[in-house]
């Protein structure tokens, strides 16, 4: 799936981590991140823009970003497949004492998350690879969301 804003290529997703406990609130927002991959993995293998999966996960311009991408590739006859592998950091939550502001940063690898037209055939020819990736998550009513994302050129981690 190619989403149009910080970056440009595939953006993948992985299986959600085992939900971690409330008190551990960087697994919390990390469980939230690698979610919102999840969704997105589901909802680009029919190109569903408007899947319900992806507001649980995203909000913003996250959201934004990801509604517009499965968009394009519905209306280019795009549908993705595949998985992609994660290495998401927490790299700060803010503030301290009860943390409502999440930062975090990634590496993934989207090579087997592969772009094919609606008949089945390999859509393009250029390999994923490693893009660097950070995310801000904000908590409301207990959930943390992710509302803003930046992913890098394949090449950048």
């Amino acid at each position: 799936m190619v989403l149009a804003a910080c970056s440009s290529g595939s953006f993948p997703a992985t299986a959600p981590a085992t939900p971690p406990s409330a008190a551990n609130p960087g697994a919390s927002a990390l469980a939230a991140y690698q979610s919102m991959w999840a969704d997105l993995v589901t909802a680009a293998e029919t190109s569903d823009y408007q899947s319900p999966l992806l507001s649980e996960h995203a909000s913003g311009a996250a959201l934004t970003l990801l509604v517009q991408g499965l968009a394009r590739d519905q209306l280019n006859g795009i549908v993705t497949r595949g998985k992609t592998v994660h290495h998401p950091q927490i790299a700060s939550l803010t503030p301290a004492g009860n943390p409502t502001l999440a930062s975090v940063t990634d590496c993934f690898d989207d090579s087997q998350w592969l772009e094919y037209t609606t008949t089945g055939a390999l859509a393009k020819n250029t390999p994923g690879g490693r893009r660097a990736t950070t995310a801000d998550l904000v908590k409301k009513a207990g959930t943390w969301k992710v509302s803003d994302i930046t992913i890098q050129a394949t090449g950048t981690c």
